[in-house]
């Protein structure tokens, strides 16, 4: 009988336990992407412009982590440019990749407005891929006026992009954030505009 109890006592203890070890988790990786947005102000401080995406898949490459030449393809989501921008070479969750048929796991999505990976920015550039995000309700976080001009995202521990993440198309161009739900764990974040100009005003870029 008390061996019973005292099992049932442990796996009521493990619950608690694994969320807090998912939610140290998700923090340490909401930490990586304070830290990419920061590099992300900093490569345009430093170029007049954002970065291009990443395509190379070849961890052996000496392109791989590398942003591809100008002019930045919108067709399709590319990867963070990392070795670009300085930043270490893993995933949401600290796993790198080491060789090209590795899965790219939780490996940051990056998507750039073509307009500001030209340079120079100026306080009139204004966006052409009209990237919008929303909330889970279908709410607007973003509108006309601040508008996305480079969004990052990770997928959560299910490895999969959830929500409007999953069905981002060049003529729907919407991206979901927001706190995990039972559907949905990804990890987004995003540039907007007025930020962006008002760094490189205080930068003296402008």
């Amino acid at each position: 009988m008390v061996l019973v109890i005292l099992a049932v006592l442990g796996a009521g203890l493990l619950v608690p336990l694994g969320s807090r070890m998912d939610a140290r988790d998700r923090q340490a990786s909401l930490e990586r992407l304070g830290d990419i947005q920061h590099a992300l102000i900093g490569f345009a401080l430093i170029h007049g412009r954002l970065p291009c995406p990443s395509t190379t898949t070849d961890p052996a490459s000496p392109l791989y982590g590398i942003e591809d030449p100008a002019p930045c393809s919108f067709a399709s989501e590319g990867r963070l440019p990392w070795r670009s921008l300085a930043v270490p070479a893993t995933d949401a969750w600290g796993s790198p990749r080491t060789a090209v048929g590795d899965d790219w796991g939780g490996h940051w999505h990056y998507r750039v407005d073509p307009r500001f990976a030209e340079a120079p920015i100026t306080a009139a550039t204004l966006p052409s891929a009209n990237l919008q995000i929303r909330g889970h309700d279908g709410s607007r976080i973003t509108t006309s006026d601040s508008q996305a001009v480079a969004i990052v995202y990770s997928t959560g521990p299910n490895r999969r992009a959830d929500g409007l993440n999953a069905s981002y198309t060049v003529t729907a161009p919407l991206y979901q954030a927001g706190p995990p739900t039972p559907d949905y764990d990804d990890l987004l974040a995003w540039l907007g505009r007025p930020l962006l100009i008002a760094r490189l005003a205080q930068g003296g870029r402008l």
